[in-house]
């Protein structure tokens, strides 16, 4: 038998090199030191999210508990089955779903950083999707750093944060099938993000139909020499290929809507905006501001810099038409759209990180000269950027006795969390809020103030099982606590974040917070500001009291 030729490759081989180096080239830049800087800061954004025990994003702690309560519904778990049931007939339940998922293999709480340090990655490849589509150099994606961990990721809704990049690649390959490739995987793949996205976050869908729309618009009025039912057939597939999703989103809104008995607490402020000079004044604070600092806004006021710079450098190619339209209109909707609406608070921010990668895609090609000073330039604000946040996110205050006080609490009981100071030193961002919610996580208990009486989520209270609410507000202000009332007797743990005083010590709740019950209230745990009490006694004094009356 005569020996294969080792320089000839089995054919087996040649599908697999071929995606690999497919792979590999969308990797590249337009240099090796480009390329290597590029990722290194995607790196350490990702490393960020992972390596930080309690990321700072207001909500998500809530999006962790819930997704922990998906898995062990799931897993047969007892308590679960006795208290809670799913609900995955939604749109707003992908992180939850991915850490319900993942907590076969690992904690939840690792589970929901390993999805937000995709999500950095996932937001790097889709600045680089635009760039590619709009056929723009590939290190303006540099550009796109600083918006990464934006204002709404701070606020810490996560679902929307994790759905957004999605969206984009989804829109871009949504254009490409407009523009003629018609390829099965592609438009296969389109439907399968769409319905993603459609899952995960109606908001971010809404805005990808926006995008549809933009770019429909556009082809059925410019046309580009062909005749109208041209047109029209051109754009027949890509609607069929996004049916799906939208029948879904709007099949799943009402469907929360019909069977849902939660009352909107904060409808009072249905409506209610910021006027359009605040607007454009605070763009920076919109856009990022989670540093206290400010830094992250100095990188993206840098980065907008130098988007001025290389339109006053461009070549004589002009910006890319369709990406400019698409910056204006999301620029736009976060002018005119109102801060709360639908039963929604922070809307309008929503669309700043949308309005920069569609700009970012829409600059010019710069004229060669230009290219290098500017390029360097951008490689520092994202190298700084990244390595800013992963700094501050390894380095959050009083982090390791958040982390304590929970593990010291006993398993299985019921915790009210009462929280006087919920910001800290280095960021804007109020990241305490929901601190309480890892109990849930790590101990199975059940919490005062949970997002589980909210329409939208995939896991809720079986009927019955929910515990008397406290006042609307009550998880940002301690103040509302009040021991005597009814709904605090059916908790019988005490979570509070104490204040300090202005010579800056830590003052001890417990007079305050307990008053004439201090006695009968013992106190399990105190790590720094944090504080956790046994009510046990104080509320079976109660009971005997109101007997006796």
């Amino acid at each position: 038998m005569s020996e294969e030729d080792p320089k000839r490759a089995p054919i087996s081989e040649a599908p697999r090199r071929a995606v690999l180096e497919a792979m590999l080239g969308f990797a590249r830049f337009e240099t090796p030191w480009l390329t290597g800087v590029f990722w290194a800061s995607v790196g350490m954004l990702a490393l960020a999210f992972l390596a930080c025990p309690y990321p700072p994003m207001i909500d998500y702690p809530q999006h962790v508990a819930m997704g922990s309560l998906l898995h062990d519904l799931w897993a047969g778990e007892p308590y679960a089955q006795a208290l809670y049931r799913t609900t995955l007939f939604t749109y707003n339940a992908g992180i939850e779903t991915s850490i319900g998922l993942l907590s076969f293999l690992m904690s939840p709480e690792l589970a929901g950083r390993v999805v937000l340090a995709a999500h950095a990655v996932v937001f790097a490849l889709a600045a680089l999707a635009l760039c590619d589509y709009s056929k723009r150099p590939r290190w303006y994606a540099l550009l796109a750093i600083p918006f990464v961990y934006n204002h709404i990721t701070g606020w810490g809704f996560s679902n929307f944060v994790v759905a957004l990049p999605v969206a984009v690649i989804l829109s871009v390959m949504w254009m490409r099938i407009v523009d003629g490739d018609r390829a099965r995987w592609r438009v296969a793949l389109t439907v399968l993000l769409s319905m993603l996205v459609a899952y995960t976050h109606v908001l971010v869908m809404l805005s990808a139909c926006v995008i549809v729309a933009v770019v429909s618009l556009e082809v059925m009025l410019r046309g580009g020499g062909e005749t109208f039912t041209q047109r029209v057939r051109r754009m027949v597939l890509p609607a069929i290929s996004l049916i799906p999703a939208v029948g879904y989103s709007t099949g799943a809104w009402y469907w929360a809507r019909a069977t849902s008995t939660t009352v909107w607490e904060h409808s009072w402020a249905e409506g209610q905006d910021d006027p359009l000079w605040s607007k454009i004044r605070h763009i920076l604070y919109n856009a990022t501001g989670n540093f206290t600092d400010g830094l992250d806004q100095y990188a993206v006021a840098a980065a907008f810099g130098l988007g001025l710079i290389l339109w006053l450098g461009r070549a004589e190619e002009k910006s890319d038409a369709r990406m400019r339209r698409l910056a204006l209109v999301f620029f736009g909707l976060y002018a005119v759209i109102p801060k709360v609406f639908i039963a929604t608070f922070h809307i309008y921010q929503r669309f700043l990180p949308l309005a920069a990668l569609f700009a970012i895609a829409a600059i010019p090609v710069v004229r060669a000269r230009w290219s290098r000073g500017v390029s360097i330039a951008a490689v520092a604000i994202a190298l700084l950027t990244a390595g800013n946040v992963l700094h501050r996110f390894v380095t959050i205050p009083e982090v390791d006795d958040a982390m304590a006080i929970i593990d010291d609490a006993p398993p299985g009981r019921r915790l009210v969390g009462v929280k006087y100071d919920v910001k800290t030193s280095t960021f804007n961002r109020e990241i305490w809020v929901h601190h309480p919610a890892l109990y849930q996580v790590r101990k199975k208990g059940v919490l005062a103030y949970s997002f589980l009486r909210n329409e939208s989520v995939p896991v809720h209270y079986l009927p019955g099982k929910e515990p008397p609410r406290p006042p609307g507000g009550f998880e940002w202000n301690g103040q509302l606590y009040d021991v005597y009332a009814d709904y605090a007797r059916s908790f019988d743990l005490v979570l509070v974040r104490t204040w300090t005083s202005p010579s800056g010590r830590v003052v001890d709740p417990a007079s305050f917070l307990f008053k004439g019950l201090r006695e009968d209230v013992k106190l399990l745990s105190h790590r720094g500001r944090f504080y956790l009490y046994d009510m046990s006694e104080a509320n079976r004094r109660l009971a005997e009291d109101e007997a006796r009356e």
